[in-house]
């Protein structure tokens, strides 16, 4: 990418997926979002991607010079064909000008230079924004979003905008709100404005079910799905779902948030981490198995974090030096620490160097950019989703194939 990115594109976060938060190209200059400190780059690149983001059965990382390159399940890869690709392989026509790449569950959606948006994969809830049904082996534009959009973040089966004026549109599955409003019908094939949400809004992430978004001044808000308390308003029970809702009782500001099945956690002040909702796997990191509708701290961690990244029922977060630590479900491995034991506080990934970039947490696997552009990740790897060649469960880091520098 040619010009430098806009500061605001630098406070966005977004996923990951379900649960999955956006992922944007780097600045020339090589700083990251949410990072203050800017290591300087290998001398010999080896690999060259620049962020990630991971599904349920597919992964993508955004390369140099603003291309993407997706891995794994049959029909998510977006380079036209059905095959199930165990390597990574260039998205079709998606090889420049790419600004930001979010992965939902079974879907994936692209921003491009000039603020359009392009989607691919599964389509059963209208969460490509086309005008059928119909899933889509290649990248489709979207169309009535417009050409302002600043980066998109993907849940299950619905995907949200965040455009330039602040203001946030959604499409898809509107089940449980996640679309911000009643006045719509389960699901919505083209991009519709949520309402009643701050102005300046510069944070995005969706999860699951429920969707999240920031102010400038640092405010959190939420809607959609609050069974277990992930809009963080105090307020949890089945069958309740919100539209938009003021987080309460957060350290504020807010700076990063992130959104998994049933949890939320946010990056707050100078890098700490709270987070809500849904723990009975030991999601929000507290050394319990206890739902909390107020924040919590995940024990053992400094207040240094650059990222936090939300799966389906884990959390990882990434810190300063480039240190990577996993918390919650474990049963395919996904934390990375050499185990399937579930974890109710923070664990170190075993084999990982402390050089880690940009990090993607997906359903049941994870993955990591390098400094030297390679990726590494563990987890479920039924569908190739680890990208390593092979279709073998990890429970340590091993290496995508098909990243490797020219």
């Amino acid at each position: 990418m040619k010009r430098r990115v806009a500061p605001i594109l630098l406070l966005l976060t977004a996923l990951t997926g379900a649960c999955l938060d956006p992922i944007r190209s780097a600045p020339t200059d090589g700083c990251l979002e949410d990072t203050e400190v800017c290591p300087e780059p290998d001398s010999e690149p080896r690999g060259v991607a620049t962020k990630v983001t991971v599904g349920r059965q597919h992964a993508c990382a955004l390369v140099e010079g603003g291309g993407v390159r997706c891995w794994g399940g049959t029909g998510l890869v977006g380079d036209g064909t059905r095959a199930l690709r165990a390597s990574a392989v260039a998205v079709k026509g998606l090889s420049t000008g790419v600004l930001g790449v979010s992965a939902g569950a079974d879907h994936t959606c692209a921003v491009l230079e000039g603020g359009t948006v392009r989607c691919w994969g599964d389509n059963a809830s209208g969460q490509l924004g086309q005008a059928s049904l119909s899933s889509s082996l290649e990248p489709l534009d979207v169309g009535g979003v417009g050409s302002n959009v600043l980066t998109v973040a993907s849940g299950e089966a619905h995907t949200c905008a965040l455009h330039a004026g602040g203001q946030v549109t959604c499409w898809g599955d509107n089940s449980r709100l996640q679309l911000g409003s009643s006045e719509v019908s389960e699901r919505s094939y083209t991009p519709v404005e949520v309402r009643g949400l701050p102005a300046n809004l510069t944070v995005l992430a969706a999860g699951a079910y429920h969707t999240c978004a920031a102010t400038t001044a640092g405010e959190a808000w939420c809607w959609g799905d609050n069974a277990y308390g992930a809009l963080g308003d105090g307020l949890a029970g089945v069958g309740l779902k919100s539209p938009p809702v003021r987080a309460r009782s957060l350290a504020l500001p807010v700076r990063a948030l992130t959104a998994g099945k049933g949890h939320t956690c946010a990056r707050v002040g100078d890098g700490a981490v709270e987070c809500w909702g849904f723990n009975a796997s030991g999601a929000l990191g507290d050394d319990t198995a206890l739902d909390s509708t107020v924040p919590v701290r995940p024990v053992g961690l400094t207040a240094d974090m650059r990222q936090v990244r939300a799966g389906t029922d884990f959390t990882c977060a990434l810190s300063a030096e480039g240190r990577v630590r996993c918390w919650g479900l474990n049963e395919a491995g996904q934390l990375g620490d050499g185990t399937r034991v579930h974890r109710a506080a923070p664990v170190d990934v075993s084999g990982l160097a402390n050089e880690v970039m940009d990090l993607g947490t997906g359903v049941t696997s994870t993955c990591t950019v390098l400094r030297d552009g390679r990726v590494q990740c563990w987890g479920a790897n039924a569908a190739g989703q680890l990208g390593d060649g092979t279709q073998t469960e990890r429970a340590g880091p091993v290496e995508v194939q098909g990243l490797e520098a020219p």
